[in-house]
This record gives structure tokens, sequence and C-alpha cells, in this order.
């Protein structure tokens, strides 16, 4: 279980079906005012070089529905700012999540398909 700390709150990154979907919108991309759902082929790639806009995106994504969970853009910098303190980059950072996603079923095809 891969957890990230927030104002003396251990927030686990979770990856369900729920968080998934919601993943999936954040990164896909808008063609004609419709958004396409395609962010869960670019989640790997983006975990990979350390996207900072992503692993937000992720992170909002993986927490949102537990208690003390960032609620406001500043809320999720003071996170991120813990994650890079703790992980040293956010790259890093992100070769855990990979790491912890090749343990879970419904993202163990993802990790696969990147390597």
């Amino acid at each position: 279980m891969l957890t990230v700390n927030f104002n003396q709150t251990e927030l686990e990154i979770h990856f369900g079906l729920g968080e998934l979907t919601e993943i999936d919108k954040e990164l896909g991309f808008d063609v004609r005012d419709v958004k396409l759902g395609e962010g869960l082929e670019m989640l790997v790639p983006k975990l990979q070089t350390g996207n900072p806009i992503a692993i937000a995106k992720i992170v909002l994504a993986t927490t949102r529905k537990q208690k003390g969970a960032p609620k406001n853009e500043s809320d999720l910098e003071a996170l991120l700012e813990n994650i890079h303190n703790e992980y040293g980059t956010f790259k890093k950072f992100g070769e855990v999540v990979i790491e912890e996603m090749g343990k879970h079923v419904l993202t163990q095809d993802l990790v696969a398909k990147a390597e």
C-alpha cells in the first residue's frame, strides 16, 4: 500500500475503478468540446517523466474520497511539496507509483504494456 502524508494524515494512493475512471477523464483530451477519456494510456508515461501536473491529477483522483484529502489548489501544492521532499524528485515518486500499480489487478496491464 502506497501512502502520502498531508496535514499529518496518511492518504492511500488507491487504484480502484472509480479512481481509474477519474484519472482517465483527467488525463484524457478534449476534441471539439468533447472530453475523450484516453487518459489511462497516458498514466504510466506521465509518471515515468515525473510530470507534476499529471502527478497532481493522479494524487487528487486516487485520494479524493478519503478524509483529509486535498480540497483546493493550495492543498494540492502543499501535498506535492511533501511528495517532492519525501522522494527527492517527482520522477522517483512516479517510479514508486508504477511499482505499486504493478501489484493491482486493475492496473497491471497498463504497467506491463509500458515495459
